[in-house]
Parts: structure tokens; sequence; C-alpha cells
């Protein structure tokens, strides 16, 4: 039994070293290249992009959907009206091109392109027209099929996966959105000049889904806090004060992070500190869903309402304010 083990054993080392010098060219930047390309749409898998890729806001670029156009070259009358769509296979590649609407007007001259995203991986033809009318078309080079706009580092192939994030000067984060195969998914989060959450919304593939909590711009130190003297002199006026000096202490240079963010904002909390919530919503798939409220800076409610996909079902103002 034993010797099958290692019989075993050595054949699966075998296969693992063949491919580790066939396939990755026995260059480990490979094996990471294939991996964040492997992983680039799991939300769960180690080391995954999702879970672990930060960028810059300012190297993201969307795109549109893609979509067919035509395109009439000729000089005193161009063709319009024709539409086509692709049918697409289980992978989302085009499998062939079905012409739903054949237009008029058209000459010898027209082409048609994909537009939108990757449109550069895209070629079509033959195209046949007769009679001004757009009959046939189909493809050349086919890549996968996007339905709807996505989001790209530039210069990348792949829908981004992962987080981007914008950032005032001092380095401290004002905003932070996860992606997803080039769509927003997650939690997206927003914050002050001083690292003080403003808002936090949730996303799914792409559409408000979850819960979508806004708060106003001053925290809420406890009843008994007593301000403290500083170790650099003068006082800490405000526990937020302080833990953001022990922050800048902590993180030194990483100070304004998204690490940094969360431990400053967990903290805060434990040591008896609070956000106050100006606003609460719920949403479904881009639809009204669920409870949403409203708080003034007291924390009295304002108003209630609730909803049904989109529909809103129930309404109620409130007047008391304390001071």
């Amino acid at each position: 039994m034993k010797k099958i083990f290692i019989i075993l054993l050595s054949i699966i080392t075998s296969c693992a070293l063949f491919t580790y010098l066939i396939y990755f060219e026995g260059e480990k930047e490979n094996i990471s290249k294939w991996w964040l390309k492997f992983a680039a749409t799991s939300t769960s898998l180690p080391y995954s992009p999702y879970k672990h890729r930060r960028e810059n806001a300012s190297d993201l670029e969307v795109y549109d959907a893609n979509h067919i156009e035509f395109s009439d070259a000729h000089l005193f009358w161009k063709g319009f009206g024709a539409i086509a769509v692709p049918v697409l296979d289980e992978e989302g590649y085009i499998e062939k091109i079905h012409v739903v609407s054949e237009g008029s007007g058209y000459s010898n001259l027209v082409t048609a392109k994909v537009v939108g995203c990757n449109a550069d991986k895209f070629l079509l033809g033959p195209l046949i027209t007769d009679r001004g009318s757009v009959k046939e078309l189909g493809f050349l080079k086919s890549y996968k099929w996007s339905h709807s706009p996505r989001s790209f580092i530039q210069g990348e192939d792949l829908p981004f996966s992962g987080t981007v994030e914008t950032k005032f000067p001092s380095g401290q984060i004002i905003e932070e959105v996860p992606y997803l195969n080039g769509l927003v998914h997650g939690k997206v989060i927003r914050f002050n000049e001083y690292g003080i959450p403003r808002y936090s919304k949730e996303y799914a593939k792409g559409e408000k889904h979850g819960t979508h909590i806004y708060w106003f711009p001053d925290p809420l130190d406890p009843e008994n806090y007593q301000p403290v003297n500083s170790p650099e002199g003068g006082k800490f006026m405000t526990l937020w004060s302080k833990v953001r000096y022990l922050a800048a202490k902590k993180f030194g240079e990483n100070f304004g992070s998204h690490r940094s963010n969360k431990w400053m904002v967990e903290k805060y909390r434990l040591s008896g500190g609070d956000f106050r919530v100006r606003l609460l919503e719920h949403w479904s798939k881009n639809l009204k869903h669920g409870l949403f409220e409203g708080f003034d800076e007291f924390g009295n409610k304002t108003f209630k309402d609730e909803y049904t996909m989109g529909r809103r079902t129930k309404h109620k103002t409130f007047d008391k304010t304390k001071g």
C-alpha cells in the first residue's frame, strides 16, 4: 500500500513539474498571471483579484455594452434601419448573427462592426445586401460578448475584478469601489478628509442590492468622554481625534489606507463612539425594496417609508425634534 502511494505521489509530482515547464515555461510569473485570469470572476478563491487587488480609480475605464453597428460609406445616399443581434454559445461567444431588421437604402459599401467592450477583438463579415437591404452577416473572429457596460483597467483585456480607490492628496481614501468582472459588486464606502465614513452602499453585479447607509459628518462621542492630553502637546478634544492620532502612529505611511480606515472605525466603536445615521435604504435589483428611514442629527426619525419592488406601500412623516 505504501509503495502504491509513493508511485502515485511520484506521478502527480512529475505531472505538476511537466505542466510547470511546458505550460508555464518554468516561470513563476506565468503561474501568477494564469491564476489571476482563472480567479478573475471569483469572490472566494484564495488570492482572487476581487479580494486582494487594489488600483487607482484614475486607471479605470468604462466601456459600453457590445452591439453591432452598420455604416454606409456611399457619398450621396446612406441606408438605415438594419439591426443585427448575435446568437451566443454557452460561454458567451458568437455562434451566428441574426439580422432582425434588414433596413433599406443601403449601397454595396455598407460595413458592420462590433462596438463597446473589447470591440477590437471582434471581426465581422462577410456582409450580403440585396436591393438596399442587409440580408446576411457573418463573423470572422469572436470574443466574449458583454450585455452591459464593463469597467477595465487601462491596457487590460479582461474586465476588472478588485477594488479601485480615489484618494485625497494626503493619501486618505475618499472612496473605495469593489468590482467583479467589470461590474460594481460589494460594498462601496466613502470617507471625508478625516477618515470619517459618510456612506456605505451594497451592490450586486452592477445593481443596487442590499443596504445603503448615509451618516452625518460628525461622529458621536460617548457621553462620558473627556478631552485628554496629547503626547505631542494640546488635547484630544474628541475621541475621533484621539483614534486618528493612534492610527497615524500605528500605520505610518499607510495611514489613510483601507486597513487604517477599518481599524479607526472599529477602534472608535469599541471605545464607545458611534456614527449617526442620516438615511437608511434597502434595495433589490436596482429597485427600492424594504424600509427607507430618515433621521435628524439628534436621532429622531423624520420619515419612514416601505417599498415593495419599487412601489411605495407605506409612508409616514415625523415632526418631533428635540434639542
